[in-house]
């Protein structure tokens, strides 16, 4: 399993084209110390991802089904650049087979609707 940076200071990147998820996870984990940055989309986070001033995060947690770049693809691209590719995935659907899917992530995921108590437990394996 991937390990978080040393420097990734409790960031976290939350990549979901619902606005009420992603507004719902930076507010509840801001709430919880933790500096999270969002993206509507795996095109907007990669963009994201590779501005030198945005803190490495400790965890990217992923959607997989959104538009103009999806999760898979996502990951794909974020596996081919050397800077992001150690940047630990958690996986966040409502898809049917998400442990079948996450397992080409890592195998970390959580099903929608996410639990703030299973997303903080997660994150504190991850980020601490």
């Amino acid at each position: 399993m991937n390990r978080a940076a040393p420097d990734c200071q409790r960031s976290i990147l939350v990549v979901d084209d619902d606005a009420s998820i992603r507004e719902a996870l930076s507010d509840l984990l801001g709430d919880e110390g933790y500096r999270v940055t969002t993206a509507t989309n795996g095109a907007e986070a990669l963009t994201l991802l590779r501005r030198p001033e945005l803190l490495r995060p400790c965890v990217i947690l992923l959607d997989l089904m959104m538009p103009v770049m999806n999760g898979q693809e996502f990951y794909a691209e974020q596996q081919r650049d050397p800077a992001l590719a150690r940047i630990p995935i958690v996986v966040i659907s409502a898809d049917g087979n998400i442990a079948l899917k996450a397992a080409a992530f890592g195998g970390e995921f959580l099903p929608k609707p996410v639990r703030l108590e299973t997303v903080l437990g997660v994150l504190g394996r991850l980020c601490n």
